[in-house]
């Protein structure tokens, strides 16, 4: 297992000065890169979101790696990860389940951000005796969804989703390094790139900036947007382990009141904490509030634990 040096305090939180060493794993033929960061008896899988990868959980890692073996990884298609033959989300199910099988863990905590709220909402609900506790950040991304099912009804109703359709006309196209490291010391071109996610985005370092780039261009982009158009979600209401939502007050891409709305359809949805003067990526712009957040809520105390002789997961907890 690799580990994480310490060492210096920004912002309120600690960060990595060397990142975790790439691991690998070949998962149906193709190779899946994740880092293994942390101990402990509990294993969190960190999931990114549309034209992301594991580096977007930077400012994560270090703080919930005190409390558990943190496992991000780069999904198929995506950062470092290969493109599988074919890109859907039972794919991405069973590499979270080999990463499970990896860490020798019989349940896990999930953390995923926008499309990887969707992974981590298919994984809990396909693979229930396995999961402890979940916390979907920006997401999940319902409007999305309904952009795919019915776009001119959905943009006439809210018309800042067109910032969704930038992030996927951008999210696959090559940036080669030299012109991510261009942008990323550039400062009113860190504020373009990142102005349909962020609203103010002079609060993001060009550290952290430049980890939001890395997962610029990725082929399996264009396969994962294919697969919106039909998709359905509602299995994901059936969601039977304590969950956590966390999302800005200023997100376009998924808005407070979605999650609001998801919360409402979702009883085991037990906290939702919007964010105020906060985009899309509540890691990076409220570090300090979103590992506080995630690292009480994953290590609370669950009020039940206990799986059914029918395999499901049985009890009640209460709400806040």
């Amino acid at each position: 297992m690799s580990t994480i040096n310490d060492e210096s305090v920004r912002g309120g939180y600690t960060f990595a000065e060397s990142e975790a060493a790439r691991s690998d794993l070949v998962v149906n033929g193709r190779r899946i890169a994740f880092t293994d960061t942390g101990s402990g008896p509990r294993v969190c899988v960190l999931i990114h979101g549309l034209g992301g990868c594991r580096r977007h959980w930077a400012a994560t890692i270090p703080a919930l790696a005190r409390t558990h073996r943190v496992i991000a990884v780069d999904l198929p298609g995506f950062g470092d990860s290969e493109l599988p033959r074919t890109s859907t989300i039972a794919n991405a199910v069973t590499v979270i389940d080999a990463l499970r099988s990896h860490c020798d863990a019989d349940r896990i905590d999930l953390i995923g951000h926008s499309m990887g709220t969707l992974v981590a909402c298919e994984t809990a609900t396909r693979l229930p005796n396995h999961i402890n506790r979940i916390v979907l950040a920006g997401g999940p991304i319902t409007s999305v969804l309904s952009l795919f099912a019915t776009p001119i009804t959905t943009l006439r109703r809210d018309p800042h989703l067109a910032n969704f359709l930038i992030e996927a006309a951008t999210a696959g196209l090559p940036l080669p390094r030299a012109a991510q490291s261009l942008i990323t010391r550039t400062p009113w071109a860190r504020r373009l790139a990142l102005a349909p996610y962020v609203p103010n985005p002079e609060a993001i370092s060009e550290e952290m900036f430049g980890h939001f780039l890395s997962g610029i261009g990725a082929p399996g982009t264009l396969a994962t947007l294919r697969q919106g158009f039909g998709y359905d979600f509602t299995p994901a209401l059936a969601l039977a382990r304590p969950t956590l939502l966390i999302g800005g007050a200023l997100d376009r891409i998924a808005p407070a009141r979605d999650l609001h709305r998801f919360a409402a359809a979702t009883p085991a949805v037990d906290q939702v904490h919007i964010l105020p003067d906060t985009g899309h990526l509540p890691m990076l712009e409220q570090p300090a509030a979103f590992n506080r957040l995630i690292t009480e809520f994953l290590t609370a105390e669950d009020e039940y634990d206990h799986i059914g002789a029918n395999g499901s997961d049985e009890g009640v907890f209460a709400e806040t």
